[in-house]
């Protein structure tokens, strides 16, 4: 139950270190602040995605905001295919507009490097078919690589199947979700 789930995040070692007072205003934040604020919070970190939200404030507390993050896995093993595809949905197409990217996507996608046209139209190219094929975008952990250096990654990813798929997207989430909440643990020291 609840009870047993929450108790496992209390116990699950974290993924960041930093200083105990930051930690704990992020605590406080997290387990004290309104539905609005935790929805703000968690579009930081996931993208804006109700099905997420709603389900990771009926688990609070948490121990840490990493333990927050780390409980999005079971989230997702929780929901529906529905629900799992509206939160794959939630994130942002690989080589979106500037325009409609979160300023942390935009960060990621970009690197002040311009992308040749012959990139971007590949990625419309394989966001197409992948999302055909799939029903839900591709979702993979940028971490600093080139829009041309993710081709190989979306293609490979096109043979997969749909529940490999669909798991690998979910995952990559949750790594994105990671680095993001490093980001702003580290700028908050």
């Amino acid at each position: 139950g609840i009870t047993t789930t929450i108790s496992i995040y209390k116990q699950r070692p974290s993924f960041f270190i930093v200083s105990s007072t930051v930690m704990a205003d992020i605590n406080t934040a997290i387990n004290t602040c309104s539905r609005a604020e935790f929805d703000q919070h968690l579009a930081l970190l996931f993208e804006p995605c109700p099905v997420l939200t709603e389900r990771l404030f009926a688990l609070r507390p948490f121990a840490s905001a990493a333990f927050l993050v780390d409980a999005a896995l079971d989230v997702f093993e929780s929901c529906s295919e529905a629900e799992r595809v509206a939160i794959l949905g939630a994130h942002p197409r690989l080589g979106a507009p500037k325009k409609n990217l979160s300023s942390f996507s935009k960060a990621e996608q970009s690197h002040g490097v311009i992308v040749p046209p012959a990139v971007l139209a590949r990625l419309a190219a394989l966001n197409q078919q992948y999302e055909a094929r799939f029903g839900f975008p591709f979702v993979c952990f940028v971490n600093k690589r080139s829009r041309a250096d993710l081709l190989p990654e979306f293609e490979e990813r096109l043979l997969r199947s749909r529940d490999v798929e669909m798991q690998a997207g979910l995952e990559a989430m949750v790594h994105i979700a990671r680095d993001r909440l490093s980001q702003l643990l580290a700028a908050s020291l």
